[in-house]
């Protein structure tokens, strides 16, 4: 049976011969009603201070709750970050590797051509070389050939000299 403080102050006793002091039972009553009207306050604070450490718990899990999402999500976004960056680096590199065979692939094909150009350059120049000395040697019998005749000549020459005129 719940009683309130009020109901106490307002119970009226109905007296009695020989039966207790009523001032005292007033008295009593005023201490009782006074007490359970402290303890019903109390009470009271109590329930509000639950009710709001409830709310705040509610809250906090809620918070918690917002914050793990929060944490789920960033880590996989930092997963999906890793594994994107993998694989632009992974692209980089094979984009790499293409340029770098294609880079070999001219410089060899430079290379080649550089060597073809070189023997074609040493052929050349050894038709060259034959080419003069070819004409070296035309020039050189044709000198030759002009000082036999001179030699002639200045034989002749100097036997028609010792002829007598």
């Amino acid at each position: 049976m719940r009683i309130t403080a009020l109901e106490i102050k307002g119970h009226a006793l109905r007296k009695r011969l020989r039966g207790y002091d009523v001032k005292e039972v007033e008295e009593l009553r005023d201490a009782a009603s006074e007490a359970l009207g402290e303890a019903t306050k109390e009470i009271m604070d109590l329930k509000e201070k639950l009710e709001d450490a409830g709310e705040r718990i509610h809250a906090y899990a809620s918070n918690e709750n917002v914050l793990r999402e929060a944490i789920t999500t960033v880590q996989r976004m930092a997963e999906e970050m890793k594994a994107n960056a993998r694989k632009e680096a992974e692209i980089l590199l094979a984009e790499a590797r293409l340029q770098a065979d294609e880079i070999i692939r001219q410089a060899q094909s430079r290379s080649s051509a550089l060597q073809d150009e070189i023997f074609r350059l040493r052929k050349q120049r050894k038709e060259l070389e034959s080419s003069i000395k070819s004409v070296i040697d035309y020039h050189s019998s044709i000198l030759l050939l002009e000082e036999e005749e001179a030699r002639k000549a200045d034989e002749e020459s100097d036997k028609l000299r010792f002829l007598p005129k």
